[in-house]
């Protein structure tokens, strides 16, 4: 006799399963390419001097302002290496500008971290321009130990809405923009001289007071189409709708871990560059990005910054702003060069079997219960 419970619940619950276990069960969801240079969230070393960070392969100079230490301890923010369940991962929390709280420098009021690719590839030029792939998971902090914030009293780009106290840290998290030179939580850079970031925004980080038009939606925003004035998603200094790229995801989403492949390549034609006030001032790109096992990506051109942090060619992560604030779990970082489209981790169809098999016995059991 069908038990008609067994029929309702058992596909609803495959589907489910097949979706949610590979996630909970490792966090890459795209088969390993054999990546240059991969960073597994672990480690969290202040280095000596200004290089050697977190582990051993990162420099925290210039635009850095880390401490050394871990949320709830030293100066407010930090970096600290956690686990939860499975996973271990890097936090990185900027609380704003304690140094408008009579906090000295160090004060972690900005955490940069850069990784050389002439590391791994000596005399490597044009990165961007010639083809890179990135990978990284990430979302939003919002649980464990987080600072309160300590917002800045003195920039001209306030955040929104703006806070003029000590504040205790938001529970719905707190996301970033990608800044005028194309920093962002997750940044590469060619030639030390062009830079392409991406960060994690909720709709209230891309507002900067333009009631006029439409906030840009909150998701994974990046550098924008050649046609708009600055790299960043900052709606506030846009000229029209469709100036922003940005892979939408909600509020609530960000706090999830997020999986992202991305690939990058230029498509300057030959002779000099004209996207902004002078020749050669950025460099066009088409950028695909793939997430969470998808092997379809969405596509977005996107112009360069005119600057970048350090000279050559690097991969960035941190939080890098004066005046922003926001706090970001990062699973993992790392880079290809060249342009490779992602293909499934087999061992995630293989997780997602092994559990509709436990739950195909599961039911068995259960049935068997309910005929006797």
């Amino acid at each position: 006799m069908t038990d008609p419970t067994r029929s309702r619940w058992l596909p609803a619950a495959c589907a489910a399963l097949l979706v949610s276990a590979p996630l909970a069960a490792r966090g890459a969801l795209y088969e390993d390419p054999g990546w240059d240079y991969f960073y597994d969230g672990d480690a969290a070393s202040f280095g000596v001097g200004d290089l050697d960070a977190l582990d051993g392969t990162w420099r925290h100079d210039q635009a850095d302002k880390w401490d050394g230490s871990a949320p709830g301890t030293g100066a407010p923010g930090g970096v600290a290496a956690l686990s939860e369940d499975t996973t271990t991962y890097l936090r990185i929390q900027d609380t704003g500008n304690p140094v408008d709280w009579s906090l000295p420098d160090p004060s972690n009021r900005r955490i940069w971290f850069g990784h050389d690719i002439e590391a791994e590839h000596p005399g490597a030029t044009s990165v961007i321009s010639n083809g890179i792939t990135l990978t990284f998971r990430a979302r939003l902090s919002s649980t464990g130990i987080l600072d309160d914030v300590h917002p800045d009293l003195v920039d001209n780009e306030p955040e929104y809405p703006a806070l003029t106290q000590i504040t205790p840290w938001p529970a719905g998290g707190k996301g970033y923009n990608v800044s005028d030179d194309g920093q962002g939580m997750f940044t590469v850079q060619e030639d030390g001289a062009y830079a392409v970031g991406f960060a994690l925004a909720l709709d209230d980080d891309t507002f900067r007071g333009n009631l006029s038009q439409p906030n840009v939606p909150g998701g994974l925003v990046m550098n924008n189409v050649p046609t708009s004035n600055l790299p960043g998603s900052d709606r506030g200094r846009l000229t029209g709708v469709n100036a922003a790229n940005v892979v939408e995801l909600s509020d609530a989403e960000l706090l999830d871990w997020h999986e992202f492949w991305i690939t990058i390549v230029g498509t300057d034609p030959p002779g000099p560059t004209t996207c902004g006030s002078q020749p050669t001032d950025c460099h066009t790109y088409e950028i695909n990005v793939y997430r969470d096992g998808s092997t379809t990506p969405q596509t977005f051109q996107a112009r360069s910054s005119i600057g970048a942090e350090y000279p050559g060619q690097y991969i960035d992560f941190g939080l890098s702003s004066e005046s922003s604030f926001g706090a970001v779990d990062v699973d993992f970082f790392g880079y290809k060069l060249g342009v490779v489209v992602p293909a499934p981790e087999p061992s995630a169809g293989a997780a997602a079997l092994a559990s509709l098999g436990a739950l195909g016995a599961t039911v068995r059991r259960r049935g068997r219960r309910t005929r006797r």
